[in-house]
């Protein structure tokens, strides 16, 4: 299997990742009508924990492996040992933990005694996260994206199977299993994952790495040295994080209940958030992780020989392939936000937030190809700082704001996007002054400018005219026209990834 260029492996990803998001978005259309709003509510309440217990089992290692890879052809075999002792420990220590811990974590933190059974089941999903996280970052650093994009996409068909078998089975027993069974299927889709890239990784040890053996090596302490000096960094910024995130259904839990809401009304309306519309906000994701995920070695590389002319390239290619598919997606969501919730997941919970939050997560998603290029340019502990002290004002925030009635809930939502405003300004700071890059301004003008017409286009076209008396078709014929017009004006406005650009961003 041949090393990709950028533009190649990021095309890769975002196939694959765009028929994952698809198929994700079925799994998890199936989950919410199975569950329903209380059994989401439970997952939700759940899912900040097994977020923060999945970065304490990996440990960076997804953001080391790469970066160690790409500049250490002759080490790679020890590099990989290294990982995968590390990663399995703390898979194991971690369950541990949770084993003891779940209890008072679900009945006195969570306030919600239902969610100490799914709590449990997290811990056999740790061990498989973390050893198909490492798979993937090997190929990842070999330049190889065809096996990342492949087993996420069987992944994703044997979770949606399983999904399916496990929560029609388990249901009748109580929401509790059902959501219990999501879990499992989690389970059996990394396993599945895990065999694909094994199979993978042996062909290509066959073809790539003649003469390459896989019996045991002597490690030394330097080799977990190397790998712990930059996967440390990482685990603290991700660390932060998801401890942030891990908190946050605790705080909305408390506060709310102390302005006088339930523990079910408050799981359903942090449900709404974080399982409906944050999902649907998240939706182009998938396009800028594959960005992220492609440019880490070769800026890596590029920054290793002092080419920080190769580095603004690399910059310049990804902010434009994930501004051009997620402005695009931000102005439809924000012209049918009811419409699209409902098409989607057969409610209308939560489309009420998404017509404030969508724009600023236009600044979301230029964080990861942010974050991933810190992490190259060695200044990983600087992005750990940048997420402390945003993740410390957001508490603060949320604690303040969701104890005022008239806010509630919202005290949360104008808490994220205070975090996603101050990182993403304060990393693209960082970066300017390591290796001296700007954004063009003329093009966040235009991009500006592009996303305003198209959106009063289409609010003006949905208020006043009606193409079909079938309001399915109209919103479809709706979209198509903003759509064009929005395309028309990236083009004429020169923000269209040229050819140009998508040559100056291969390997060498």
């Amino acid at each position: 299997m041949k090393k990709q260029s950028v533009a190649q492996g990021t095309l890769i990803l975002v196939v694959a990742g765009l028929i994952t998001k698809i198929l994700g978005m079925i799994n998890r259309i199936i989950v919410t009508r199975l569950l329903g709003e209380d059994g989401i509510g439970i997952y939700m309440l759940i899912s900040p924990t097994l977020m923060l217990l999945t970065t304490f089992a990996s440990i960076g290692l997804p953001v080391a492996i790469p970066t160690l890879i790409s500049r250490a052809n002759k080490r790679q075999k020890k590099i990989l040992s290294v990982s995968l002792i590390i990663a399995m420990a703390s898979s194991l220590l971690i369950s541990i933990i949770l084993f003891f811990t779940a209890k008072p974590l679900a009945v006195y933190l969570l306030k919600d005694a239902r969610t100490y059974l799914p709590l449990i089941s997290i811990g056999p999903l740790l061990f498989c996260v973390s050893l198909s996280s490492i798979l993937k970052a090997y190929f990842q650093g070999e330049q190889n994206m065809y096996p990342s994009a492949i087993s996420t996409l069987v992944e994703q068909i044997v979770r949606i199977i399983i999904c399916i078998f496990f929560i029609n089975w388990l249901l009748p027993y109580g929401v509790i299993y059902g959501v219990v069974g999501t879990i499992w299927a989690s389970i059996a889709g990394e396993l599945a994952s895990i065999f694909i890239l094994i199979v993978m990784f042996l062909n290509n040890m066959r073809i790539n790495h003649r003469g390459a053996n896989l019996l045991p090596t002597r490690l030394t302490s330097q080799n977990f040295k190397d790998v712990i000096a930059i996967s440390l960094p990482a685990t603290g910024s991700r660390l932060i994080g998801s401890f942030s995130h891990f908190l946050e259904p605790i705080i909305v839990v408390q506060c709310l209940y102390q302005i006088g809401y339930t523990s079910e009304s408050s799981a359903k309306l942090y449900g709404a958030v974080s399982g409906f519309a944050l999902p649907m906000l998240l939706m182009p994701s998938f396009i800028t992780m594959a960005v992220t995920q492609s440019i880490v070695p070769p800026i890596s590389q590029a920054f290793a020989s002092k080419n920080f002319e190769r580095i603004h390239s690399h910059l310049n290619a990804a902010f434009q392939l994930s501004f051009l598919p997620s402005g695009l997606y931000t102005v439809l969501l924000m012209i049918f936000p009811f419409e699209l919730m409902k098409l989607l997941y057969g409610t209308s919970t939560g489309s009420d937030y998404l017509l404030i939050m969508a724009p600023f997560f236009l600044l979301y998603y230029f964080q990861g190809p942010m974050t991933a290029s810190l992490q190259a340019i060695d200044e990983a502990s600087r992005a750990m700082t940048t997420t402390l002290i945003s993740s410390i004002i957001k508490i603060i925030m949320m604690v303040v704001l969701l104890l005022i009635p008239s806010l509630n809930i919202y005290g949360l939502i104008i808490s994220v996007l205070f975090n996603i405003v101050f990182i993403t300004g304060w990393h693209y700071i960082i970066i300017h002054k390591k290796i001296g890059y700007s954004m063009d301004l003329r093009a966040v003008i235009n991009g500006t400018l592009i996303i305003g017409i198209t959106f009063l286009l289409g609010r003006y076209l949905s208020a006043t005219m009606s193409f079909f008396t079938n309001p399915f078709l109209n919103m479809i014929f709706i979209m198509m026209i903003v759509s064009i017009a929005y395309l028309f004006l990236i083009v004429i406005c020169g923000l269209f990834p040229t050819q140009k650009m998508t040559t100056s961003i291969k390997t060498k």
